[in-house]
C-alpha cells in the first residue's frame, strides 16, 4: 500500500521548490507616506490619552457613587453630589473632544484613501 502512494507522488519530490519561489513583495520608501503616518499614530496617541484620562473619571465616578450609599452627614452628601457633578461635566467635555477627534480621523483617513498611491 506503501509503494502504491509512494509512486504517484514521486515527480513531486523529484524538484524541491526553493523556499520563496513564487511572488515577491517588495516595501519602497516613501518619505511622505511615513510623515503623514507619524501624524496619524501622534493623533491615535493623543485620542488614547484622552481616553484614559475619561477612564480615570469614570472610575472616580463609580467609587464616589459607592461613597454616596455609606454616606449619613448632609453636608458631606452635598460635597460629593458637587464633585459628582462636576467630574460628570468634565467627562462630557472629554467625550465630546475625543469623539470630534475620532471623527476628524475618520475623515482623514478617507480623504488619505481616495489619494491615488505613487508609482514606482
Amino acid at each position: 500500500m506503501n509503494d502504491l502512494f509512494s509512486s504517484s507522488f514521486s515527480r513531486f519530490r523529484e524538484s524541491p521548490a526553493p523556499p520563496h519561489s513564487g511572488h515577491a513583495i517588495e516595501m519602497s520608501t516613501n518619505s511622505g507616506a511615513g510623515v503623514n503616518l507619524d501624524r496619524f499614530f501622534e493623533d491615535v496617541e493623543a485620542i488614547k490619552d484622552e481616553l484614559r484620562e475619561l477612564e480615570s473619571i469614570y472610575n472616580k465616578l463609580q467609587s464616589s457613587n459607592e461613597q454616596s450609599k455609606t454616606l449619613h452627614n448632609a453636608n458631606a452628601v452635598k460635597k460629593l453630589r458637587s464633585d459628582m457633578d462636576t467630574d460628570i461635566s468634565n467627562s462630557l467635555k472629554k467625550a465630546k473632544v475625543v469623539k470630534v477627534r475620532l471623527e476628524a480621523l475618520d475623515r482623514s483617513n478617507a480623504a488619505n484613501r481616495s489619494v491615488p498611491a505613487p508609482i514606482f
